[in-house]
């Protein structure tokens, strides 16, 4: 993705125009997933994630890193995962199941921008971080149209998958500040 986005770069692109169109390709997946077409809404998340995954690449190869970026990122990518995950609804999936994968999937987020503000790494931490969950969301959709009931299944696994990680994410930090309190 590095050199990819270096390349990108070179060309004029520019990290905020991957994070905006991200987010417009973002609101295209729920749309058509208002008029059920599981179709466009997996091409557009998708390509969703392919900008999500390329605008750190092109801000670093730029040295357009910058903490204004990196909040404007953050943010836009919360919005889309809300976008994303509750427009598993109108594909059948249960409310209540969608509602746990939203809320785990922004305690993910938070639990990670919350210890990072306190000092404590948590990259790496829990089985699925943005691009992982990213590629379950696409696999669910895909897999959604093929059989439900495989879809289905998919999603549950992505659902444990998300609470493994906050459950780990938790209990990490808790005892990363513990010890690092001073005695």
């Amino acid at each position: 993705m590095e050199e990819l986005g270096g390349r990108l770069g070179e060309l004029g692109v520019r990290p905020v125009h991957l994070t905006v169109a991200g987010l417009f390709l973002s609101v295209l997946a729920f749309l058509s997933s208002l008029k059920n077409s599981l179709l466009y809404y997996t091409i557009f998340l998708a390509f969703s994630g392919l900008m999500d995954m390329l605008d750190g690449p092109v801000a670093r190869a730029t040295g357009k890193a910058s903490p204004l970026g990196a909040f404007l990122d953050s943010f836009v990518d919360r919005v889309s995962d809300v976008l994303l995950i509750i427009s598993l609804v109108n594909f059948g999936l249960d409310w209540g199941f969608v509602t746990s994968l939203l809320v785990a999937s922004l305690l993910i987020s938070y639990s990670r921008a919350r210890a990072e503000s306190l000092g404590v790494s948590l990259e790496g931490v829990g089985l699925v971080e943005r691009g992982e969950r990213i590629i379950l969301l696409t696999a669910t959709a895909v897999l959604l149209a093929v059989n439900f009931t495989i879809g289905f299944a998919t999603f549950i696994l992505f659902l444990a998958l998300s609470l493994e990680t906050v459950a780990h994410r938790f209990i990490y930090v808790v005892q990363a500040l513990r010890d690092s309190k001073p005695r």
